[in-house]
């Protein structure tokens, strides 16, 4: 291979120097840890000073989680559609709310007609056009925050107008497979509760809002439908359950109550997960827990309650009839009705979970004036109640406010 021994000399003489040079570089080089700190000194010897001052100097900025507003000794709220807050006409009520000493705003991002108030991450194109208005919810938690004012976003769960008429697969069915509908002459309005989809999507709607730095998700409508023949009715759940039982005869069918329960624990996870409160509202009739009305909602106060923060009977003199509770006029009882609702909550419910119900702030059917609104409050305190919420649909409360403002004694 080499034709001299001067050839060979010189190729073990460059063998030599190749394996010192490994050698002293291997002795040279710092432990693992510190190779960030040699990076940053071999590369700052090549910096001019100026550059050097300007490096030394910039901060990276740490993620900011912002800050939630904690549960007042008392809560007095309001609620405020979607379109409201959507289209910003909120500025004066919120004046007039602060004013008053409300603590609380409860806002619509998903309503009982399927309406979204905010912009899904995913391109779903059955919801596109659905998303209207857009509501910044970081901007307005923002807003209400300066206001020292809880930001709560409402969701409204299985009623829903705009899916159940788009998707018939997540409506209940029937026993011949047709699908099943609460009121044959007006448009479908439920999903079926216990549908996998539907509760998977709703699930993810959760999870979006929970990122944005609301103070608690409300849960409306989380129940399964009452009205047209409910026992014609049959959901996923209850058809699973025949297949379960035909493999296992010991397997205990489940209730509505049951699935209900769940889907309240998955929520609850969730929220959980980025520091935000989980309140849920019930059906005004649910807080006397009547066999009956547990058997067609779901909603077992005892169950919810484990994992809600707040529960929110919805208890206005004008849903009930004349004749409830043997009162000849209970629309004109609010004081009555709103006691024993809030009262009969407060006993089924779980002492950690608060009760704070929905109180009625419209003249629908009722004698509205002053002592309508001291009669409600003054019910809530007699209990020592953990706090009201004042509800109008169309959220006309300058009435409202100024009566309350009217009493000091409130």
């Amino acid at each position: 291979m080499f034709k001299t021994n001067k050839e060979i000399s010189f190729l073990i003489f460059i063998l030599a120097i190749c394996i010192f040079a490994c050698t002293s570089d291997k002795k040279s080089l710092p432990e693992k840890e510190d190779s960030l700190q040699v990076h940053q000194e071999i590369h700052s010897e090549n910096l001019k000073p100026e550059f050097l001052e300007i490096r030394d100097s910039i901060q990276i900025p740490e993620i900011v989680i912002p800050e939630k507003i904690p549960y007042p000794d008392f809560t007095r709220g309001i609620y405020l559609s979607g379109f409201t807050v959507g289209y910003n006409n909120y500025e004066a009520i919120l004046d007039s709310a602060e004013a008053t000493g409300i603590n609380t705003v409860v806002f619509d991002l998903k309503d009982m007609k399927g309406n979204i108030f905010f912009a899904l991450p995913e391109n779903d194109p059955i919801r596109k056009k659905r998303i209207s208005p857009i509501i910044d919810i970081p901007d307005f938690v923002k807003t209400l925050h300066k206001r020292n004012m809880r930001a709560v976003a409402r969701i409204v769960m299985f009623h829903d107008r705009f899916l159940a008429k788009r998707d018939s697969l997540v409506r209940p069915r029937k026993s011949d497979g047709t699908i099943w509908q609460e009121n044959r002459k007006g448009k479908p309005s439920w999903l079926d509760s216990s549908h996998s989809e539907a509760q998977k999507e709703l699930l993810r709607i959760i999870e979006v809002v929970a990122k944005k730095g609301v103070d608690e998700i409300q849960l409306d409508y989380i129940r399964f439908p009452t009205q047209g023949k409910i026992s014609e009715a049959i959901f996923q759940f209850q058809k699973k359950d025949s297949l379960f039982a035909i493999a296992d005869s010991n397997y205990v069918f489940r209730t509505k109550s049951d699935i209900i329960e769940e889907f309240v624990k998955q929520a609850k996870e969730i929220c959980l997960k980025h520091n935000v409160t989980l309140t849920g509202d019930i059906f005004a009739i649910v807080a006397w827990q009547r066999k009956v009305d547990i058997s067609n909602t779901g909603q077992k106060i005892s169950k919810m309650t484990k994992y809600l923060d707040a529960i929110h009977p919805m208890i206005y003199s004008s849903h009930f009839s004349k004749d409830f509770g043997f009162r000849e006029k209970i629309y004109d009882e609010p004081y009555f009705i709103v006691f024993k609702g809030t009262k009969l909550t407060q006993r089924y419910s779980n002492k950690k979970c608060k009760v704070i119900p929905y109180i009625q702030a419209n003249r629908w059917r009722v004698k509205f004036k002053p002592e309508f609104i001291y009669a409600q409050i003054q019910a809530v305190n007699d209990l020592n109640a953990d706090g009201y919420i004042l509800w109008n649909a169309a959220n006309k409360y300058f009435d409202s406010f100024r009566w309350i403002r009217e009493n000091q004694n409130l």
